[in-house]
């Protein structure tokens, strides 16, 4: 008989570490890390100020989620490394992780603001193609949709996780 399938849902602010935490689960678990900031970039680039960029990412998530569930109706654990600032988001997303009769495992990276921002800022200057480029007002204008996890969220620190 399968088991029960895991979500492991990905919270963290831009720069906390996210995808570089994501790949460690990956290997850690063999989940499928479903990671849409790859995608956007494949998709539309790097510079979340072009026309339209709201709109792409909108339908980027909307994708990743349904594909990430099509897995997980399947039994297959995956990895969902998205950002999920704002606490409704993460409410509605363990609703419908629970609605699948899945698991949903919520880690958390609580990398402090100002670690935070020198890497935002310094990887503007070494730009990867796997990277955004977000100026500081960019970075400081976000700020006030942050939103971390608070103790009823039930979550693991990732910092935890060896």
């Amino acid at each position: 008989m399968k088991t029960q399938p895991i979500v492991y849902v990905i919270c963290g602010f831009i720069g906390a570490g996210k995808t570089t935490f994501a790949k460690k689960l990956e290997e850690k678990t063999g989940a499928v890390k479903i990671t849409k900031d790859e995608w956007s970039i494949s998709l539309i680039g790097n510079d979340p100020t072009i026309d339209g960029y709201a709109e792409w990412d909108t339908k980027i998530i909307e994708l990743s989620r349904d594909v990430a569930f099509q897995l997980v109706e399947k039994g297959i654990d995956v990895i969902i490394d998205e950002g999920f600032w704002e606490k409704e988001q993460r409410v509605k997303m363990k609703k419908r992780i629970e609605a699948l009769g899945a698991k949903e495992v919520l880690y958390y990276l609580d990398t402090p603001i100002e670690t935070i921002r020198e890497r935002v800022v310094g990887r503007n200057v070494n730009l990867t193609k796997e990277s955004f480029k977000i100026s500081r007002e960019m970075f400081d204008s976000y700020l006030k949709y942050w939103q971390a996890p608070t103790e009823d969220e039930d979550y693991v620190l990732a910092s935890e996780v060896k």
